[in-house]
C-alpha cells in the first residue's frame, strides 16, 4: 500500500528550469569563459552542485559562489509553479497520504523555494544534502526521508522527480519511481533509468496510487 509521496523540487515541484539554466550559463561564461551546450547543462540537474563543477575544475569553491550569486539574487522573481501542484498536493493530503521533498538543493534555499510557491506547509519532511551523507542517485536521502516519516517502509513510497538522478534514488531504495513528461531533460535519458510509471501531471497521482493500492489488496 502506497502511504507516502516523495518528490523532488526543483523541476518537479518548483518551476526553476530557467532559473537553474541562467545560473549555469552565467557561471561558465565568467569564469571559465566556456560555452557550455544546453544538454550538458540539463544534465546537471537533479545533481549536487560541487557534483557537476567537480567535473570542470578541483576546486569549486568560487564557481560554486559565483552560481549561487545569479541564483539567490534571481530566485524569488524567476521561480514559478507547474499547473496543478498545490491541488495535487491538497488532493494527496485528503487521501491521508504522507508527502516529503528530496532534494539536492541546500535546506534554505529548498525551504524558500517551497516559501515563494506557497506549498512549505503541505510538506511533512525535507531531506537535503545536510541530511545524509550520500546523495541522488544513492537510495539513502529517501531512506532518510522514510526514517523521518516514522519509519515507513519504502516499497509503500513513491518517488516522483524529473531527472534520472530522482528516478535511480527511487529504484536503488526499492521504492515505486514516477517520472514527470515536462522535464527539459531528453526523455530518452529518462527512459534508460527505467521509471516504473509516468505521468505528465501531480494531479494524476491520486489515480496511480488508488490503483497500486487496488492491486495491492487484491494480491493479499
Amino acid at each position: 500500500m502506497i502511504e507516502a509521496v516523495l518528490f523532488d523540487l526543483d523541476g518537479t515541484v518548483a518551476n526553476t528550469n530557467e532559473l537553474i539554466y541562467e545560473s549555469f550559463k552565467r557561471m561558465f561564461k565568467e569564469m571559465m569563459n566556456l560555452e557550455v551546450p544546453d544538454e550538458v547543462i540539463y544534465g546537471f540537474f537533479g545533481e549536487p552542485l560541487q557534483y557537476s563543477l567537480s567535473k570542470y575544475a578541483d576546486d569549486t569553491k568560487e564557481m560554486m559562489a559565483a552560481f549561487r550569486a545569479f541564483n539567490e539574487s534571481n530566485h524569488d522573481h524567476m521561480i514559478k509553479s507547474f499547473d496543478g501542484v498545490k491541488e495535487a498536493l491538497e488532493m494527496l493530503k485528503n487521501a491521508n497520504i504522507k508527502l516529503g521533498i528530496v532534494t539536492s538543493k541546500r535546506e534554505h534555499m529548498a525551504k524558500r523555494s517551497l516559501g515563494v510557491l506557497g506549498l512549505l506547509d503541505y510538506f511533512d519532511v525535507i531531506v537535503t544534502p545536510e541530511c545524509t551523507k550520500e546523495h541522488k542517485p544513492n537510495a539513502e536521502p529517501l531512506l532518510k526521508a522514510c526514517e523521518l516519516l516514522g519509519g515507513i517502509n519504502p516499497k509503500n513510497t513513491l518517488m516522483v522527480g524529473d531527472s534520472v538522478f530522482d528516478i535511480k534514488c527511487g529504484n536503488n531504495a526499492g521504492a515505486t519511481s514516477v517520472a514527470v513528461s515536462y522535464t527539459v531533460i531528453d526523455p530518452l535519458v529518462i527512459k534508460e533509468a527505467e521509471p516504473d510509471y509516468y505521468i505528465d501531471d501531480l494531479r494524476e497521482l491520486i489515480e496511480l496510487i488508488r490503483t497500486l493500492n487496488e492491486k495491492s489488496t487484491k494480491a493479499v
